[in-house]
């Protein structure tokens, strides 16, 4: 196995094993995950081979570790590496990661954005089995006409009360796959929490301010006498974190998009032949487009994720998008170039990445004709 190999290999390790480690924290367990331990290791044989004389024997073992690189972006753990040409660093998605977990305070950690985004667009085979999944799975299995209407529920309905739940399940009570999706999706909320005002899921508070399911939400400034309070004991369900991250959110940007078409009277579908892409839409004078909403903030995950499905869905429209949040480009100025350079490369001109502003300036102007 060559050096890049086995480095990849260690990241997909570390980044599974630091999921895994969160997983149990959740169950009120403290886990050593071999997967963590056999990633560091290989990681750590590489920083020998490439870093010997900065090389520390104290920092092998798996506390150490976090403290002294997950905490840091990945670009980090490479300080003090010679020789090292041949990995192609700038060129791996890993190295862009922020770090991997933060610090909850007390010697606790939380595990980060960049890692859970990484299994899910990188490493996707390795979580088939988790939260996300389990719902997927079942509304797939249902008619188009109620998976749209039960994905678009959940999306809607980050947190819901035990009644909703009743009634949610009443609609679908001859539909055994839906009602068990509906399973999958809600847990109850156990423990005093707030509303989340940025994406309408809970803040939890930590030893070090508030967590929500996304490190953006997290490092929000919140006043706590300005939040929806939650109690524990008040019959509350909301989404399991899994599904509010890689459903329900990248879902608000899908019906933002379907939203602003029915807003200018242009037609389109969602999520048409069970979510071969996002949304389809069909202008005055019949040219058809393809949008597939993307809410992965790093650019190189989205790039290895579109060289890992083969490029967009094939289907019959004359152009097609991937649709990124506006802020995304704000943070990135080079995150479109990065992505079109891909697109290029694929060898479809037709297939672009644009700004969710650019979409809906086209989407309006054209909506005007007729």
């Amino acid at each position: 196995m060559d050096d890049l190999t086995k480095l990849k290999t260690a990241i997909s390790l570390i980044t599974v094993g630091l999921c895994e480690k969160e997983r149990e924290k959740q169950r009120g367990e403290y886990c050593y995950s071999k997967r963590l331990i056999h990633g560091i290791n290989i990681f750590q044989s590489l920083n020998y081979k490439y870093n010997p004389q900065g090389f520390d024997f104290n920092k092998m073992h798996e506390q150490s570790f976090i403290e002294y690189y997950a905490v840091q972006p990945v670009k980090q753990w490479f300080s003090g590496w010679e020789n090292m040409e041949g990995l192609e660093l700038e060129k791996q998605g890993f190295y862009y990661m922020d770090a991997l977990v933060g610090d909850s305070g007390f010697h606790t950690f939380h595990v980060n954005d960049d890692c859970e985004d990484y299994i899910e667009y990188v490493e996707k085979d390795i979580v088939a089995g988790i939260e996300q999944r389990a719902v997927y799975d079942c509304i797939k299995a249902l008619s188009q006409n109620d998976y749209i209407k039960l994905r678009k529920y959940f999306i809607e309905h980050p947190v819901i009360k035990l009644e909703q739940l009743r009634e949610l399940k009443l609609i679908y009570a001859e539909k055994d796959i839906a009602l068990l999706a509906i399973e999958n999706a809600y847990e109850e909320i156990r423990e005093d929490c707030f509303v989340c005002p940025k994406c309408g899921w809970t803040l939890q508070k930590e030893k070090i301010g508030m967590r929500c399911q996304s490190r953006s939400c997290s490092e929000e400034k919140y006043i706590s006498g300005e939040l929806i309070s939650i109690p524990g004991e008040a019959g509350m369900l909301r989404l399991k974190r899994g599904v509010m991250k890689y459903i329900c959110v990248p879902g608000k940007l899908e019906l933002e998009i379907y939203n602003y078409c029915n807003k200018y009277k242009v037609p389109n579908e969602l999520w048409p032949e069970m979510d071969k892409y996002d949304i389809g839409i069909t202008f005055a004078d019949g040219e058809t487009w393809a949008i597939d909403a993307k809410a992965i903030k790093e650019p190189q995950f989205l790039k290895e994720n579109i060289i890992r499905d083969g490029g967009f869905p094939a289907g019959d429209y004359k152009r097609a998008y991937y649709v990124i949040p506006d802020e995304y480009v704000r943070d990135r100025i080079d995150y479109l170039d990065i992505i079109n350079r891909q697109l290029e490369t694929m060898g479809n001109r037709k297939i672009r990445c644009l700004r969710l502003y650019d979409l809906k300036k086209e989407i309006k102007e054209r909506g005007k004709r007729k």
